[in-house]
């Protein structure tokens, strides 16, 4: 069983190979509308975050100014960690091969094509004029790099990200999930998701939901971050400005669904501090 991220180019035939791929060999799908249907859990604080990181686009100026980074880093990342931990499964955008980066049990796929080849393709699919479509791709892949800039602080063209790269100009959408499954085999055989890792994955997820129940609860700028230890235990480190606070936040972790022991060490200060994640 393998975990595949797939970042595909607009226009290069990605998101209907990711769904082709788990259709023909069984994979969950988590595309823009799963991660969209997963997302509403996050509704109510966090709305407008969460109509920003489904849609992959970056956030507006104000809202950059008002929202702390962390915010959207965690919802995001608290769906990803929750998708990976299924396993088989294919997780289109929204940066997964960066928050999932160096695990070997991951294969992280990038599907691109000329941008001449996109802009026809997606002319056809939508049946749009060429000018459009092009404006459209245009915008497309602006905001598509702005977001993995904002989110992660990357670049999303950086090739050591990925472990393998497609070219659709030449390579045909049923060689692509042939070649995607081959090596998604290969993966599986020498570093399979073990059901210890399952459990890191479920862990990481709850402890970036927890994060977010503290900016909730207690305010965005609060400098606490959530550590997982082992299977329902976690770690609270960072700051806050009295000893009420630092209860009120373990209180608030406590809740949190799949958490039964907190080891709480956050320091107690009255300096001003801002979270250094």
């Amino acid at each position: 069983m393998t975990v595949i991220t797939v970042s595909r180019q607009v226009g290069s035939h990605g998101g209907a190979i990711s769904a082709m791929l788990a259709k023909e060999e069984g994979y969950e799908l988590f595309n823009k509308e799963r991660f969209h249907r997963e997302a509403e859990s996050f509704r109510g604080h966090f709305a407008k975050e969460v109509a920003a990181l489904t849609d992959e686009s970056p956030p507006g100026l104000i809202d950059k100014l008002f929202h702390n980074h962390c915010v959207y880093g965690n919802i995001i990342s608290a769906m990803v960690f929750d998708a990976a931990a299924m396993d088989h499964v294919v997780i289109v955008g929204r940066g997964g091969q960066f928050i999932l980066e160096g695990l070997k049990c991951v294969l992280n796929v990038r599907i691109v094509a000329p941008v001449e080849e996109r802009i026809r393709n997606y002319a056809e699919f939508k049946n749009v004029e060429m000018g459009v479509s092009a404006d459209i791709i245009k915008e497309a892949d602006r905001e598509r790099s702005a977001f993995i800039k904002y989110l992660h602080n990357r670049n999303i063209k950086e090739q050591t990200a990925y472990d393998l790269t497609l070219n659709t100009r030449v390579v045909s959408r049923e060689k692509a999930v042939h070649l995607i499954q081959k090596m998604a085999e290969e993966v599986g055989r020498h570093h399979p998701v073990t059901p210890d890792v399952k459990t890191e994955f479920k862990q990481m997820a709850i402890c970036r939901r927890a994060e977010l129940m503290l900016m909730m609860e207690m305010g965005e700028s609060n400098a606490v971050k959530v550590s997982p230890c082992e299977s329902g235990k976690v770690m609270l480190t960072g700051y806050l400005p009295s000893e009420g606070e630092k209860v009120s936040a373990e209180s608030i972790v406590r809740s949190i669904q799949g958490i039964h022991k907190v080891d709480n060490r956050i320091v107690v200060s009255q300096f001003p501090v801002r979270p250094w994640y």
